[in-house]
């Protein structure tokens, strides 16, 4: 199979709209498939109403991502019966997961097309409108050359005793103590916990083609534009997979081992990028401060490619998501502090602080080494913005444990924090585990956090009146009650935080251009929002 198809218009171009679920690493994806779509002469389409061929990107996540995989499949569905849709292909992480059990439950999808199959899609899609497909479950092979088992066999981590406060014993991963753990370039030394051991070389193919496409290949801006024109940001994803192995998630099981992309690809990939626009890279991967580990020179090249990435003409603002703490280099910490294009910006995956539901989870950490994480990174830039996420409900946490989080919230201010309720996954150690949380339980725990942290995070953004802030404008639209134009700061990632809205010295919503910069002062705060007015003069007010 050749992985990545070239140009042959069809006779008559098809309408292609691509709805895409779950992470920025998912929109990559996306991204890439629709550039493989419009190298065949296809058009694609934002809304799938108008779509002759909907192709849904699901997402596996958690629980309430299956289910909104499912309905959105079920809804693409319909417009066959309501709209013009003709074929309905599901691709992504569920597809990857679950491909027979969403090809029974869903008869009306005409494909559910695993990674291996992303290469040929357009031909599967030919194959389809033909009525040719026989097998409607196409290309889902193993993860990756490697990947972490499924099923019975997946359990990689021992769970030896039904003490709420025990340890975990990780049979397959860096052991403590070891000189991995002592690395002193790591920032706090904690246990790195993840897969060992032999990496065949895969055949690249599938998901893994698209990603080392050079950056004239099959790419398109389809998401990089707006009704106003070019967004100006852009997921840029620089590995693939995971190693670690978190007792709570499945993604290694579809998503395969970790693998770097090189630094030349995803300089090349940056450059093409500006070329069309965008103006902010935000670099994701399941896991980024796993990124050069399995390169030359190791993760110790990390500070090179931001280096490198800045030096890109266009780029001027780059921004890491998905750093886990215990693979911080001080290297990498001190480059987002200091390195003027990149945001001091810190989505620390913390998952949780009391320790024991930390090694529950197969993590390392606590409270305390994650403030002083925190405290250092302050010490590096005062302005330093913190976002994490945090898991409520794991099996065998107390109360003791909720109080350590919300007095670890209120003790070091993150700027943005996700709370979710803990999702069984099936085959994930976790879901076996005893001591498991009643949904009540969860619930109301979780609903305690968020109070706490909502009123935190509305303090935070109250202490950026009266500063000044660079912001790139992001959208200018009308919402029926008139002009809003929104933009980000440093302080905001795009499709998870709030933003900043621009007025003119009149009070009313300034007129820019998308994607243009600007330097505003903070006048006030609405929420998590901010409201930021641009100095008398070049400004449009409406």
């Amino acid at each position: 199979m050749s992985p990545v198809t070239g140009p042959t218009a069809p006779a008559t171009p098809r309408r292609v709209a691509i709805v895409t679920l779950g992470c920025g690493r998912n929109e990559v994806d996306s991204e890439q498939l629709a550039g493989l779509f419009h190298r065949e002469g296809d058009h694609l389409v934002d809304d799938p109403a108008d779509a002759d061929v909907v192709l849904v990107n699901t997402c596996t996540f958690i629980a309430p991502a299956k289910q909104e995989s499912v309905d959105t499949v079920l809804a693409a569905c319909q417009l066959k019966d309501d709209a013009d849709a003709r074929a309905v292909l599901v691709v992504g992480c569920m597809a990857q997961r679950y491909p027979h059990e969403l090809a029974d439950a869903i008869p009306e999808a005409d494909a559910v097309v695993g990674f291996d199959g992303y290469g040929r899609l357009p031909q599967i899609v030919d194959d389809v409108l033909a009525g040719v497909v026989t097998d409607r479950v196409i290309g889902v092979g193993s993860a990756h050359p490697g990947s972490r088992p499924t099923g019975a066999a997946l359990p990689l981590i021992v769970t030896p005793s039904p003490d709420p406060g025990g340890g975990t014993a990780v049979d397959d991963a860096t052991p403590a103590g070891s000189a991995a753990s002592r690395d002193p370039d790591r920032v706090l030394a904690l246990e790195v916990l993840e897969r060992t051991g032999p990496r065949p070389e895969p055949a690249l193919d599938g998901q893994d083609a698209l990603d080392r496409a050079p950056a004239s290949g099959p790419r398109f801006p389809i998401r990089h534009r707006t009704a106003a024109g070019p967004r100006a940001w852009a997921y840029l994803k620089i590995a693939s997979g995971c190693d670690r192995v978190c007792t709570f998630c499945a993604i290694p099981s579809f998503r395969g081992r970790f693998r770097s992309r090189t630094r030349e690809e995803i300089l090349a990939e940056a450059a093409w990028l500006t070329d069309q626009g965008v103006r902010e890279l935000v670099l994701v991967s399941e896991n980024t401060t796993s990124w050069g580990k399995d390169l030359p020179g190791g993760r110790g090249e990390q500070p090179r490619l931001l280096r490198e990435l800045a030096e890109v003409d266009g780029v001027e603002r780059i921004r890491l998501m998905y750093l886990q703490p215990a693979e911080l280099t001080g290297p990498l910490l001190e480059a987002i502090a200091t390195e003027p294009k990149v945001a001091s910006y810190y989505d620390l995956s913390l998952q949780h602080v009391s320790a024991p539901v930390v090694r529950r989870m197969a993590r390392s950490g606590d409270a305390t080494r994650f403030a002083e994480l925190i405290a250092r990174a302050r010490d590096l830039d005062p302005d330093a913005v913190f976002r994490s996420n945090f898991i409520l409900g794991f099996p065998g946490e107390t109360e003791s444990d909720v109080d350590v989080l919300e007095e670890f919230l209120v003790d070091n201010r993150l700027d943005w924090v996700g709370l979710f309720p803990f999702s069984r996954e099936d085959g994930t150690p976790s879901d076996a585990m005893d001591a498991q949380v009643p949904d009540d339980v969860t619930s109301a725990r979780l609903e305690r956090i968020r109070d706490v942290q909502e009123a935190l995070a509305d303090d935070a953004a109250r202490r950026y009146i009266g500063r000044h802030l660079d912001v790139v404008v992001d959208e200018v639209v009308d919402d029926g009650d008139g002009l809003v134009t929104s933009a980000r700061s440093y302080r905001e990632a795009p499709d998870t935080d709030g933003e900043v809205r621009l007025v003119g010295p009149d009070g009313r919503a300034a007129r820019l251009p998308v994607g243009s910069t600007t330097t505003v002062e903070v006048v006030d705060a609405v929420g998590v929002d901010l409201i930021g007015r641009l100095a008398a003069g070049g400004v449009d007010g409406v």
